[in-house]
């Protein structure tokens, strides 16, 4: 499984990460392609290689790359590979996009039959680089109008600062061909840590999580029976769009019940379901809530028909 950390850098604070980044141990950045099998490390940033992936020999040795034959150059395959993914920020009209750092902690065995972690080590690495940018950005949150709550959707780094501060703006999404309009709603806004709407930030965060759970609402997963509160950090998720649960539990194939390897559920099922093919998904993996339950989580969000 993945974790990524989304980031407004500018070309100034991919430099300063990447200043730190070598001083975590024996760390090379590398780009995302390169003509031969040698990928030359990268020491600057410039306007070419806002993304790259960090190293560690120091860590693990475990770094594939493959060729892709018609385009001509070789890759580095991050699913496989004890690699972060980092990509800057883009600007463009006024408005900078985000970037994150992401990795993935599983990789698939030779035989594609098991997802196996990586190592220890490597999990540990990935906290360093995410609490060195909590530490040294500020939070870009969002509130949503129709639940009312406000949500951290990346971090900025100085430079985005000074950019939002003189005017710029901060999308939630990533860029498109389309032109981002005036009226655009999912803007971010940087959350400074002195100031007023920080503190009452905070305090909201307390007063939810000291909620009795009389205050909080309970939903019912149908498909694996288990019981949890909507908003606290469960496996399950709650999609409001369609009012449906989607459970991991379960095998989108066939909807009966995986079984856990090593902590990890396999990417492949006895029904034939396959991780990596499109067609032996079939959306079992999803139930509708509870009538009940519907009204009071409804009631809650304030979305009563």
């Amino acid at each position: 499984m993945g974790r990524q950390l989304g980031i407004y850098f500018t070309k100034e604070d991919c430099q300063k990460f990447l200043d730190f980044a070598k001083t975590t141990g024996n760390v090379v950045a590398l780009p995302w392609r390169s003509p031969t099998t040698d990928f030359a490390s990268i020491e600057t940033i410039d306007d070419k290689n806002f993304g790259f992936f960090l190293f560690n020999r120091g860590v693990s040795s475990n770094l594939v790359t493959r060729h892709v034959t018609q385009q001509g150059y070789y890759v580095i395959d991050s699913l496989q590979s004890s690699v972060i993914e980092f990509s800057g920020s883009s600007i463009r009209n006024n408005t900078m996009f985000p970037g994150r750092i992401w990795a993935d902690f599983t990789f698939l065995n030779k035989e594609r039959t098991a997802l196996l972690p990586k190592e220890p080590e490597f999990s540990e690495w990935y906290d360093t680089f995410a609490g060195w940018i909590r530490k040294h950005s500020e939070r870009v949150v969002w509130t949503d109008s129709v639940r009312r709550q406000t949500s951290i959707v990346g971090y900025a780094g100085i430079g985005a600062q000074k950019f939002c501060d003189s005017g710029g703006r901060l999308s939630l999404n990533p860029p498109s061909i389309a032109k981002p309009q005036p009226d655009e709603k999912l803007l971010g806004r940087i959350l400074y840590r002195d100031s007023e709407t920080y503190r009452a930030y905070l305090q909201d965060i307390v007063r939810r999580r000291l909620a009795r759970p009389k205050d909080r609402i309970k939903l019912t997963c149908h498909l694996c029976g288990d019981r949890f509160y909507y908003e606290n950090r469960n496996i399950h998720n709650v999609r409001v769009d369609d009012w449906t649960i989607h459970c991991p539990k379960v095998c989108p194939g066939c909807g009966e019940k995986r079984k856990l390897h090593g902590g990890v559920y396999q990417p492949t099922h006895s029904c034939g379901w396959d991780v990596m093919r499109d067609e032996t998904y079939k959306q079992k993996d999803h139930a509708p809530i509870n009538k009940n339950e519907l009204q009071w989580l409804m009631r809650y969000l304030g979305r009563e028909s």
